[in-house]
């Protein structure tokens, strides 16, 4: 079961992913991100890949978000197929996407960051679930 849904969140945008295995839970989230900022078809035909280490699964989490929302601004990249390897506070991600084009794709609402607010990471019965607040 993965799946995200939107939160009440006065000024910025709540976001809750709910995914199977916390491998899941990376790449649910970065599709969440894009499907909420960006709309129109993608191609994949080009690779991104980057290596990242944290101290603690929630700055993992961050810093996840925080690459990927970074190469969509310098770039234009979004994420469309993502090969991702965690271990322990290390995630290795190869990822295959394209980039914005104004001809076929819309903003729909621009992501800056994601913020520590409320941050939560929850291994359930069955699934693992993030809540996250994105500064909108």
């Amino acid at each position: 079961m993965s799946g995200y849904r939107y939160l009440d969140h006065t000024a910025d945008l709540g976001l809750e992913v709910t995914s199977p295995t916390l491998i899941e839970l990376f790449s649910d989230t970065g599709r969440a991100l894009f499907e909420t900022q960006v709309s129109g078809p993608v191609a994949a035909d080009q690779d991104l890949a980057f290596e990242l280490t944290a101290v603690s699964l929630e700055e993992l989490f961050l810093d996840w978000c925080r690459e990927l929302l970074y190469n969509f601004s310098v770039r234009g990249f979004i994420p469309q197929i993502y090969d991702l390897t965690l271990n322990d506070l290390s995630l290795k991600a190869r990822i295959q996407g394209g980039v914005f084009d104004p001809e076929k794709n819309r903003i729909m609402m621009e992501i800056k960051n994601p913020t520590y607010h409320k941050l939560q990471i929850e291994r359930l019965a069955d699934a693992y679930r993030l809540t996250i607040i994105l500064d909108v």
